[in-house]
Order: C-alpha cells, then sequence, then structure tokens
C-alpha cells in the first residue's frame, strides 16, 4: 500500500513539473524576435569571360557575349617616307600675302670697280626718259633713262656697308647696297652743287702748274686704274645739267695708301661765264673723305666774274683754297 503511494507521489510532481515548464516557456520573449528587420544583400552575379564563351558562377545562368572586332574601326593611314637632315625634300615658299607682280618695279644693281668705285645698272620700265636722282650717303646727283626706262651710272663708293638709292620725283623707288672692304684706301673730295653752272674741279699735285704732268682734271688721262697702282689721284664728273633739277659732282680721289708726307694738293675751280651766273654767287657743298671717314659738308659760295666776262672759262685759284689746301 505504501509502495503504491510513493508512485502516485512521484509521477503527479512530475506532471507538475512538465506543466510550469511549459507555461513558463510561452512567457518567455525571444530576443530575435524584438529587433529591427536585418536587410541582406544578395551579390550580382560575376561573368568570367575568356575569348566569345562565357560561364556563370555562383549559380547565375550563363549569358552569351558578342566582342566588338575593332580593328575593323581603324582607319587607313597613307605610308609616309622618312627623311634624313642630309636628304631633305624641298620646301616651297610659304607667303603670308600673295606675290603681286609689279610690272613697274625699280630694279637697282650696283656692281664694283678699282678704286673703290661702282656701276649702277637702273632699270624702271614705267619711268622711261625720266629724271633721277641717285642718293648715297651725302652724295647726291641727277641722271635721266632712256626710251626703255634703263640707265647706268658710275660713282664713287663713300663707305664701306654702301647704300644707293634711286629717286623719281623726289620718292626712292629703288635701292641697292654693295660691299666695299677698299674704301679707307682712298682719300675724296667732292664739289658738289645744285643747277646747270659748268663747275670744274682742278687739282694741282705737288706743285705742279695748269698743263703739267701733276694736273688733274675730268679732261686729263687719269682714270681709276692708275690710281689702283698708287700713281696719281683722278678726278670724275657725276650729274647732269640737262635734267629737270640739275644735280652735280666732281670728286677727285686720291691712293691715300701712297701719299707722301711733303706732297701739297691745290684744287682751283674752272667756270664758265654766263649770262645766268655772271656777277653773282654759286652755291657749292665741299665734303671730304679722309680714311674712310666722311667729313660733314661745308656750304661755300663761289664769287663770279662780272659780266664783262660771259663766254670766258676762267680759273679761280682761290675760290675753296681754305678747305682743300691739304698736306699729306
Amino acid at each position: 500500500m505504501l509502495r503504491t503511494i510513493t508512485v502516485k507521489t512521484v509521477l503527479t510532481t512530475v506532471a507538475l513539473a512538465l506543466g510550469i515548464g511549459f507555461f513558463v516557456q510561452l512567457g518567455e520573449t525571444l530576443p530575435s524576435m524584438t529587433r529591427a528587420p536585418v536587410t541582406t544583400t544578395v551579390p550580382r552575379a560575376v561573368t568570367v569571360v575568356t575569348n566569345t564563351r562565357t560561364s556563370a558562377i555562383f549559380g547565375v545562368p550563363a549569358i552569351n557575349h558578342q566582342l566588338v572586332d575593332h580593328l575593323s574601326q581603324v582607319q587607313t593611314v597613307a605610308y609616309v617616307h622618312t627623311n634624313s637632315e642630309v636628304d631633305a625634300p624641298e620646301m616651297g615658299i610659304i607667303s603670308a600675302a600673295p606675290v603681286i607682280d609689279d610690272p613697274c618695279k625699280v630694279v637697282v644693281s650696283a656692281s664694283g670697280i678699282p678704286a673703290a668705285m661702282a656701276v649702277l645698272a637702273i632699270d624702271a620700265p614705267c619711268h622711261q626718259n625720266a629724271d633721277f636722282v641717285v642718293v648715297h650717303e651725302t652724295l647726291r646727283f641727277s641722271g635721266r633713262t632712256d626710251a626703255t626706262g634703263h640707265a647706268e651710272v658710275r660713282t664713287p663708293i663713300l663707305a664701306k656697308d654702301a647704300r644707293f638709292s634711286v629717286r623719281f620725283g623726289n620718292v626712292e623707288h629703288g635701292r641697292t647696297a654693295i660691299y666695299m672692304p677698299d674704301v679707307a684706301h682712298y682719300d675724296r673730295t667732292i664739289l658738289q652743287w645744285r643747277g646747270a653752272d659748268y663747275l670744274q674741279l682742278h687739282v694741282l699735285e705737288a706743285g705742279a702748274r695748269i698743263g703739267q704732268t701733276g694736273h688733274i682734271w675730268t679732261g686729263s688721262s687719269h682714270t681709276g686704274e692708275i690710281t689702283v697702282l698708287g700713281q696719281r689721284g683722278f678726278v670724275a664728273s657725276y650729274g647732269s645739267a640737262r635734267t629737270g633739277i640739275p644735280l652735280q659732282a666732281e670728286v677727285y680721289s686720291f691712293p691715300a695708301r701712297f701719299g707722301r708726307p711733303d706732297m701739297s694738293v691745290d684744287m682751283p675751280i674752272g667756270l664758265m661765264v654766263t649770262p645766268e651766273n655772271c656777277g653773282r654767287a654759286v652755291d657749292v657743298q665741299l665734303i671730304q673723305v679722309v680714311l674712310g671717314q666722311i667729313w660733314s659738308p661745308t656750304d661755300i659760295a663761289i664769287s663770279v666774274p662780272s659780266c664783262d666776262s660771259v663766254g670766258e672759262f676762267v680759273m679761280l685759284p682761290d675760290a675753296i683754297a681754305p678747305y682743300t689746301r691739304l698736306m699729306r
């Protein structure tokens, strides 16, 4: 009897324990049920491409891809032959402005001749039978073109880097230049004037008299070729009295390197007395060039004899004597 009661007691206790445990479990709140919803990111499918075939990973279905043929998009470039600096191709002249062929262009050229002289060739197609003026440093003399617009004149060179300009109507139309290293070898005395007056520069070297060997003027046999040899100087005439505005000059050139310390030079002026100049003064300009240096021009007024001497050619020994009596 006692054993039966004990079994009942044990069974009752177990049943009560199970019931209490069941109710306790229903009353608890799980922590996961009170939290905010968790967002999960699903990874994108990654596709490995090899050549033109594809294979998917991570269970993503395979997707076919078509590769672009890049060579079809390449433009064809012409082959360019390369040149070295030694064998470079000829290049044309690139000009920002079109070249205009001027039929009236004045062309002037210069060529050197003995005794530091030059010959100027003037071509002016639109200046036929036209007066012109040659300008070089302080020297000026006039001339006239022929029926074709051509002229050729001689001129002394006064500077090592000589520049010449040609003017028509007092407007420069052409220019040229020439290099003459021998300029310093010749001393020069220039007598220039404006007008139709007929003047002559006479030179008496080493005490010579008119008509003797040392008498040098444009009518004597002395030339630049003789001067180069160092024997004597020479006198040359430039310009024309028949132009609209006559500009004339006479130039005495002497080889400076052959000069003697005891050699004196006198320069009388020859003058034709005319009704236009008698009894008045003729304005001239005197220019000295010594050892390649050009001295400033000196203005001189030469007195002409009275009209009683019209038609005579007279010599004026003292006209420019104070300026030209040189000791070499």
